[in-house]
C-alpha cells in the first residue's frame, strides 16, 4: 500500500495536470479534507479515494498502482507482471469463485462472531488425555493448548459443547 505522502503527490499531481484547483475539486469531499490529503496529514477513505477519483476522471486503482510504482521505483511493465501474478495467486486460493458466497441480495453477508470451533482431534486428544487420568494442566502441556480451551472441552459433555 503506498504512503499517505507518496498518495497525495500523485493526487496533487493529477489534479494539477487536469487544471483544477482545490476548491475545484471541492465538490468530491470538504477542502479542508483534500488539502490535509494533499499535504499527508491525515489519511484517505476508501469512500473518499472513490469520490476524488470520479472528479479527477481517474481509476482508484490506477492512482494505487501509480503511486506504487513510484514508491517501488519500478517500471510500468514489472508492476504489471507482479500485479498479474498476485491476482493469479488469489484466483488460485479461489478468492474470486468465493466472492459470491459473501453476499446476499447485494449485500454482505454478516459473519458469526467468536472464535472458530476446536478441531474435533483436538477435543478428543483432550478427552484422551482426562481418560488417562492427567489433570487438565498436564493436558495444556503435552497437547501445547491453552488451559482454558483444555479446561472448556473438560467440562463439555464429551467434548460437544466445545465444539459449538
Amino acid at each position: 500500500m503506498p504512503s499517505r505522502s507518496t498518495l497525495a503527490a500523485i493526487l496533487r499531481s493529477i489534479r494539477t495536470a487536469r487544471g483544477l484547483s482545490q476548491e475545484q475539486l471541492g465538490g468530491a469531499v470538504e477542502a479542508r479534507h483534500l488539502h490535509n490529503v494533499e499535504h499527508a496529514k491525515t489519511n484517505i477513505t476508501l469512500d473518499m479515494l472513490e469520490r476524488i477519483s470520479a472528479r479527477l476522471e481517474v481509476d482508484p486503482i490506477a492512482l494505487l498502482a501509480m503511486a506504487s510504482i513510484y514508491e517501488r521505483q519500478e517500471s510500468l511493465t514489472s508492476f504489471n507482471a507482479r500485479l498479474l501474478a498476485e491476482m493469479n495467486k488469489l484466483e488460485a486460493l479461489g478468492v474470486l469463485s468465493g466472492l459470491p458466497s459473501h453476499f446476499e441480495g447485494g449485500g454482505l453477508v454478516t459473519g458469526k462472531a467468536g472464535k472458530r470451533p476446536i478441531p474435533a482431534d483436538r477435543i478428543q486428544a483432550v478427552l484422551a488425555c482426562k481418560a488417562e487420568g492427567m489433570t487438565q494442566k498436564q493436558t495444556s502441556l503435552k497437547l501445547g493448548m491453552a488451559a482454558s480451551t483444555v479446561h472448556k472441552i473438560w467440562h463439555s459433555d464429551s467434548g460437544s459443547a466445545a465444539s459449538q
